[in-house]
């Protein structure tokens, strides 16, 4: 207890600590420490979740899509002439690009078996909606009977998600460490 003049004793814990002129520095000096440490976290951390998200999105290497010539088209995937079943040549990611009826780790009987049925299908001068997704689901079949060793997966996407969620959740962390302590300093005077 502390007697300020007046005869009535003061807890110690309601007294007044003067300010340090330092201490308005140091806060300010740890704001800036913390939002240069967490902010740069919280965005990297988003973008890895975007890209994550986004990856399974793109055609896989066994899926045709169907365009008109002077479409863009993608990385992967086959893109074919969505009415005579032809390959094409389109635009994508910057680079002209040259489809083919040919896929990964589809032996030359195999992709000849999708031309044939392709060509089947055009024979009546153009192809519908329920002959594209015939093509897709043929594609789809043959693609299922290959050995493990030789098929190729889809992109998934979920190592970007888990290193976005992962720095995410430490700027988070870390963010809620840095107001947690704000607030008590600023609760305490300081």
């Amino acid at each position: 207890m502390i007697n300020d003049g007046s005869g009535l004793p003061i807890p110690c814990y309601l007294r007044t600590v003067p300010r340090r002129s330092g201490d308005s520095t140091a806060a300010a000096l740890l704001t800036v420490l913390s939002a240069a440490l967490i902010l740069p976290l919280l965005l990297v951390g988003a973008i890895f979740l975007i890209i994550g998200l986004n990856t399974g999105s793109a055609p896989g290497p066994y899926t045709v899509v169907f365009a008109k010539a002077g479409d863009k088209c993608g990385t992967t995937g086959q893109y074919l002439d969505a009415s005579t079943g032809e390959p094409l040549r389109c635009i994508g990611g910057g680079v002209l690009r040259t489809s083919s009826v040919e896929f990964p780790g589809f032996s030359p009987a195999q992709n000849d078996e999708v031309r044939n049925w392709l060509a089947t299908l055009a024979e009546d001068g153009d192809l519908s909606v329920f002959d594209h997704r015939s093509v897709q689901a043929k594609i789809d079949g043959i693609a299922a009977g290959l050995p493990p060793e030789t098929r190729v997966e889809r992109e998934s996407g979920s190592t970007e998600i888990w290193i976005g969620a992962a720095l995410a959740g430490a700027g988070l962390l870390l963010g809620s460490g840095f107001a947690w302590r704000w607030f008590q300093n600023r609760r305490t005077g300081f």
